[in-house]
C-alpha cells in the first residue's frame, strides 16, 4: 500500500536530488526501500511523492536525511556476479567481515550455513533481517542466509553502524536487510549453472608432494564444484486491492575435495616449507610415557624390520579426502499475500521456507592417543621395551593410529527451517499509520556423524579384546601393524545430535507527524514512531549417549545436551525533528532521535540511544550527516547455558618441539619445567586442547557507534560518498583465545598463566581429551575486554553516454584505520592491533575495495570487475616479526596484495528472455599459501577466492 502526501514542489524537489545523489549501487547513504520517482507534471505547486522507509528506522521519509550511512547492492549484481546464493555476493563486499572465509568453502570447523559478519565483529553482532524482520537462527544461534532466495531478491540494504534503538539486540556492528521484491508482476524462470576450473601448475607444491611421495593433480581440472540452480516467481494483483508473490527455487552444488588441487592436497607444515600432516597416521604412531626414558617420554614407531624405533614415523596426509567445497542442496518456498481491504485495514501474511541438506568430510578417525597401561613383558606389545631402552615394569602407551580401513568422517546435516508472519497495517488518519505483527521462526536440524571411533571399544581392542570387552571386539593391531577392516568396523558408530531454535515475536508500532513544526523549519512536521515488542527465544541440543558423553575419539569433546530460553519486552520511540529548512545554500537541517528500553529475562533492563544529524545543501546535491548509537547485544542461550567441556583449537604450543620458539623463561611461565624445555612433543596436525564452555554470569554487551559522513552528487549522475566509523565495544561476550592467554603469559600477564595447564607428564598441551588430566588452555566465555574499530567507507559512481548506449563506473572501498583488541578490560597493556595484520590471531587487510565498469547498449550489456585485497604485514600481537610461517619471511615477512577482475555479459533475447555469462577471477589466480598455523581450509587463509576461475551462466525467461 502507498500513502501519498500532498507537499510543496521545492521540498518534492529536494528529495529527488537527495535520491538521485543517493541511491546507487554500492553507495553510501540514506538508502530508501522504494524507489523515489521523478515529480510529474502538474499546474498544481504542489505535487505528491511516495513516502519511502529507510533502512535503520521505523519513520517514514520524504528528504532521505538519515544519519547513518546504508551502502545498497542492487538485484543486477546478483546477475552480473553469477551469485545464486546471497552469501556469495554480500560476502564480498568490503564492509563485511573477511576472516571467516565464505560458507561452502569452510568445512572443519562449519556450522552447515552462511551468515553475515559486518567489520569483523563477528555475525552474532550483526542483525540479519528480510524485509525488516529477524530470519531463523541456526544451530549456531546466528541467522541463517539460506532462507533467502537469490532470485527475488530486490537490493541488500548494508547499515554500517549500530542500531539497536531502532531493531533491538544484536545490531552491535550493523544490520543487513534484505529487500525482497514482494510487488513483484508476472512470471520469472531462472536456468543457472556454474563451475570451477583450475590448471594445476604449482611448482613449488608439486615439489613438496614429490619430496614427500605424495599424488597430485596436474594440468587441467576440466570443470568441477558444479552447482546448478532453478528459481521461479509468480506475482501479480487480485481482486480489489489484493496482491500476491510467489516462489520456489531449487539449487545443488556438488562437492570439490583439496585432492582436486594441487596446491592443497597435502597438509603444510607450520614453517611452510613441507607437506606435514598427522601423527595419527598408518602405520601408527605411538607415544611412550615411562620414567626410565630422559624427559619421561619418547615418540616411537614400527619399523619396517619389525623392531621398533625412536620418534615418529609417517606422517598422515589428510588433506587430499577433506572437503574444499561442502556439497550443498536447498529447497526454498515462500509467499507474501497482502489485501487493502481499506486503506485503513491492510491484513497480510508472509512465508518462507528452506530445506537443506549439507555435509562435512574429513579425513579419517583413528585411535588419536588413546592411552593403554601395559606390561613390558605383555606378548602384544613384542620387543618394544627392549628396542627402546625401557626398563619399567610397566608403561603407558598412547596410541595414534589412522582408520583408514573404514573410510572419512563424515557429517551430514539437514535443516528444515521456516517463517511466518501475520500482521495488519494502514492507516489512522491521514497523518499516522500503523503496523502490528506477529512472527514466529523455527529451525530444527539433524547432524549425524558416521566412522568415528567409539572410545570405550578402542583400549579393549588394543589390548587384544580381554575379558569383559564389549560384544563383537576384535583385536585391533596395531603392535604388528595388521588391522583388519572388520577390527575397524567393530570400533566405529553413528552419532548424531537434534537440534532446535525458534523465536517469537510480536511487534506493534505506530508511525507518523505532529503536524506541527518549527517556524524556521519551514513548518516541516516532526516525525515520530513509537511502539513496542516481546520476543522469546529457545534453543534445545539433544545429543545422542555417545555424543553427549564425548565418547567418539575424533570429534573433539563432548556435545552437551542443553535446552534454555530468554525473552525480552522493549518499548521503543524515534523521531526526525526537522531544524532549519530553506536557509539560503542550507535546504535542510534534521535532527534524528532515538530510545529503546529492553528488559531481559536473564540480565535485566537496559537502555540503547540514537541521536544524528543530516545537513542538505543546494536543493540537496550535498549532504553532511552524523550520528551515534549505543547499542547492545545480549548473550545467547548457548553462551549462557553451554557445558563447559574440552575442545579444540587450531594454531601452535610455541614450547614444543625440540627448538621451541618461546625461550625457557618464556615457557616456565606457561607452566613448563625447565628439565622437559626441548622434549615437549609437538602437534604436527596443528590442534590443541580447550577448556571452554558458558557462563550463566554474562551480562549484555554494549557498544558506542560514532559515524561523520559527507555525500555529494555535484554534476548529474556523479555520486560521491566518504563515511568514517568508529565502534567501541565494552565488557564484550567473547573469549580470550588459548594463543592469545599463551602470548600473553608469556609477556608477563602472570593472570593469564593460571589458565594453562600442561600435561604433568610431558608438558604438552594435546594429547588426550580428559579434562582432568591432559594438557589444556582453560578458554571459556566471559565479559572480557573491549574492542575499538574505525575505518573510512568510500563509494563513487559515474554514468555517461557513450556512442549508441551507456557507460556506468563505480567503486566501493574500505579502508581500516583501527581494529583493536583488549582481552583484559582494566588493563591496557594487553591491547592489540590487527589492522594490516596477518597471524595467528589477525587476518585484517588494511584496504578492500569493489570497482566495476558496465556498458550497455540496446540489447547488450558487458561489464568488468575488479575486487582488491590490500597487503598484509606479518607481525605478532606484540609487534614483533612473525617466526614459523617461512612462506610469509621469505616474502619480506608480508603478504602481498590481491586483484581479481570478473567479466560478465548479458544479451536480452526475443523480449522475454536475458542470456548472462561470465567468469569470475579471469587470471585463474590461486589464494595465498600459508603454514598450518595460519590455515582456514586447504593451505590457504580465508577471504579470497579458493578453487581457481568461476565460469557460470543462466538464462532468465519474464511473462
Amino acid at each position: 500500500m502507498t500513502h501519498v502526501r500532498r507537499i510543496a514542489a521545492r521540498r518534492n524537489r529536494l528529495s529527488v536530488a537527495l535520491a538521485g545523489a543517493l541511491c546507487c549501487s554500492g553507495s553510501f547513504g540514506a538508502i530508501a526501500q522504494d524507489t523515489v520517482p521523478p515529480p510529474a507534471p502538474s499546474e498544481d505547486p504542489a505535487a505528491t511523492l511516495d513516502t519511502v522507509t529507510v533502512t535503520g528506522t521505523r519513520l517514514r521519509s520524504q528528504t532521505m536525511t538519515a544519519a547513518s550511512p546504508v551502502a545498497e547492492i542492487q538485484k543486477e549484481e546478483f546477475q552480473y556476479s553469477g551469485a545464486t546464493k546471497v552469501e556469495d555476493l554480500v560476502n564480498q563486499y568490503p564492509q563485511l567481515g573477511f576472516q571467516n572465509g565464505f560458507d561452502n568453502f569452510m568445512n572443519n570447523p562449519s556450522q552447515g550455513y552462511a551468515t553475515v559478519d559486518l567489520r569483523d565483529l563477528g555475525p552474532q553482532r550483526t542483525l540479519t533481517l528480510v524485509n525488516g524482520r529477524r530470519i531463523p537462527k541456526g544451530l549456531g544461534e546466528t541467522p541463517d542466509l539460506s532462507i533467502i532466495p537469490s532470485a527475488l531478491v530486490q537490493r541488500v540494504d548494508v547499515l554500517t553502524g549500530g542500531a539497536s534503538a531502532v531493531y533491538g539486540s544484536d545490531a552491535v556492528a550493523g544490520v543487513v536487510n534484505f529487500v525482497l521484491d514482494d510487488e513483484f508482476e508476472g512470471v520469472n524462470v531462472n536456468l543457472g549453472y556454474s563451475a570451477y576450473q583450475h590448471d594445476n601448475d604449482n611448482r613449488y607444491m608439486q615439489g613438496l608432494m614429490d619430496a614427500a611421495g605424495y599424488d597430485y593433480p596436474t594440468g587441467n581440472s576440466g570443470f568441477d564444484g558444479i552447482s546448478r540452480n532453478i528459481d521461479l516467481s509468480i506475482g501479480g494483483s487480485f481482486g480489489n486491492g489484493g496482491h500476491a508473490v510467489a516462489w520456489a527455487t531449487w539449487r545443488k552444488n556438488e562437492a570439490m575435495l583439496q585432492g582436486e588441487r594441487d596446491y592443497s592436497s597435502c597438509a603444510l607444515n607450520n614453517s611452510g616449507t613441507a607437506c606435514g600432516g598427522s601423527g595419527g597416521a598408518d602405520p601408527a604412531n605411538f607415544t611412550i610415557l615411562a620414567p626410565s626414558l630422559t624427559g619421561g617420554n619418547t615418540a616411537a614407531h614400527l619399523g619396517a624390520d619389525g623392531t621398533w624405533q625412536p620418534g615418529v614415523g609417517a606422517l598422515y596426509n589428510y588433506a587430499p579426502i577433506n572437503y574444499y567445497q561442502r556439497p550443498d542442496s536447498r529447497y526454498t518456498a515462500g509467499t507474501r499475500i497482502k489485501y487493502e481491504i481499506t486503506p485503513h485495514f491492510v491484513p497480510y501474511v508472509e512465508a518462507m521456507f528452506v530445506n537443506r541438506r549439507s555435509s562435512t568430510q574429513i579425513a579419517p578417525s583413528g585411535t588419536f592417543n588413546t592411552d593403554v597401561d601395559v606390561a613390558c613383558d605383555n606378548e602384544i606389545i613384542g620387543t618394544l621395551c627392549g628396542d627402546l631402552g625401557i626398563t619399567d615394569d610397566e608403561i603407558t602407551v598412547l596410541v595414534n593410529k589412522r582408520n583408514v580401513e573404514g573410510g572419512p568422517r563424515i557429517s551430514k546435516a539437514e535443516s528444515t527451517n521456516y517463517r511466518i508472519t501475520t500482521g495488519l497495517g494502514g492507516e489512522i488518519n491521514e497523518r499516522w499509520n500503523y503496523d502490528a505483527s506477529f512472527t514466529y521462526n523455527r529451525s530444527s536440524i539433524k547432524e549425524e556423524s558416521v566412522n568415528d571411533f567409539i572410545t570405550d571399544r578402542v583400549r579393549s581392542a588394543l589390548l587384544g579384546c580381554p575379558d569383559g570387552s564389549f560384544d563383537g571386539c576384535v583385536f585391533y593391531n596395531v603392535w604388528q601393524d595388521a588391522v583388519t577392516e572388520e577390527a575397524a568396523q567393530a570400533l566405529q558408530g553413528v552419532g548424531i545430535v537434534n537440534y532446535v531454535t525458534s523465536m517469537k515475536t510480536v511487534n506493534a508500532y505506530a508511525s507518523g507527524d505532529l503536524g506541527v513544526g518549527l517556524p524556521w523549519a519551514a513548518d516541516r512536521p516532526i516525525a515520530l514512531a513509537l511502539g513496542y515488542e516481546w520476543r522469546e527465544e529457545t534453543y534445545e541440543r539433544t545429543p545422542d549417549t555417545n555424543m553427549a558423553t564425548g565418547n567418539f575419539t575424533g570429534l573433539g569433546g563432548p556435545t552437551t545436551p542443553l535446552a534454555g530460553e530468554l525473552y525480552v519486552h522493549e518499548f521503543f520511540l524515534e523521531s526526525a525533528v526537522p531544524l532549519i529548512a530553506d536557509a539560503g545554500a542550507l535546504s535542510g537541517l534534521d535532527l534524528e532521535l532515538g530510545y529503546r528500553y529492553s528488559d531481559y529475562s536473564n540480565s535485566g533492563g537496559v537502555n540503547t540511544y540514537k541521536a544524528g544529524l543530516g545537513a542538505s545543501f543546494d536543493d540537496g546535491r550535498y549532504l553532511l550527516r552524523a550520528g551515534w548509537n549505543r547499542a547492545i547485544r545480549a548473550p545467547s542461550i548457548n553462551e549462557l547455558f553451554s557445558a563447559q567441556g574440552i575442545a579444540l583449537w587450531g594454531g601452535s604450543d610455541p614450547c614444543a618441539g625440540p627448538t621451541p620458539t618461546f625461550t625457557v623463561e618464556q615457557c616456565a611461565a606457561t607452566g613448563l619445567a625447565p628439565s622437559q624445555y626441548g622434549f615437549v612433543p609437538d602437534n604436527p596436525a596443528g590442534q590443541y586442547n580447550q577448556f571452554a564452555g558458558g557462563n550463566l554470569g554474562l551480562d549484555p554487551e554494549t557498544a558506542d557507534t560514532w559515524t561523520i559522513g559527507f555525500a555529494a552528487s555535484p554534476i548529474d549522475d556523479l555520486n560521491l560518498a566518504i563515511d568514517y566509523y568508529r565502534i567501541e565495544v565494552e565488557d564484550s561476550i567473547t573469549d580470550i583465545g588459548p594463543r592469545v592467554i599463551i602470548d600473553l603469559c608469556a609477556g608477563g600477564q602472570s593472570a593469564m598463566c593460571s589458565l594453562i595447564r600442561r600435561n604433568p607428564t610431558t608438558g604438552d598441551l594435546w594429547l588426550g581429551s580428559n579434562p582432568e588430566t591432559s594438557g589444556l588452555v582453560v578458554n571459556t566465555l566471559g565479559n572480557y575486554g573491549s574492542f575499538d574499530f574505525s575505518g573510512i567507507d568510500l563509494s563513487a559512481s559515474y554514468a555517461w553516454a557513450l556512442g549508441p548506449g551507456r557507460m556506468t563506473a563505480s567503486i566501493v572501498g574500505t579502508h581500516l584505520l583501527e581494529q583493536t583488541f583488549q582481552p583484559i578490560a582494566d588493563d591496557p597493556t594487553t591491547a592489540y592491533d590487527c589492522a594490516g595484520l596477518i597471524n595467528e590471531a589477525c587476518n585484517a587487510p588494511e584496504w578492500r575495495h569493489i570497482a566495476s565498469l558496465r556498458y550497455g547498449f540496446d540489447r547488450y550489456s558487458v561489464g568488468l570487475r575488479w575486487r582488491y585485497v590490500g597487503a598484509l604485514d606479518y607481525e605478532g600481537i606484540d609487534g614483533t616479526p612473525g617466526t614459523d610461517d617461512r612462506l610469509l619471511i621469505a616474502n619480506g615477512h608480508r603478504l602481498g596484495s590481491y586483484s581479481y577482475f570478473d567479466l560478465s555479459a548479458s544479451m536480452d533475447l526475443w523480449d522475454v528472455a536475458t542470456w548472462t555469462v561470465g567468469v569470475n577471477n579471469i587470471a585463474d589466480k590461486e589464494p595465498p599459501l600459508v603454514g598450518g598455523t595460519l590455515v582456514l581450509n586447504g593451505n590457504s587463509l580465508g577471504g579470497y577466492d579458493q578453487a581457481g576461475r568461476y565460469i557460470f551462466s543462466t538464462l532468465s525467461f519474464q511473462f
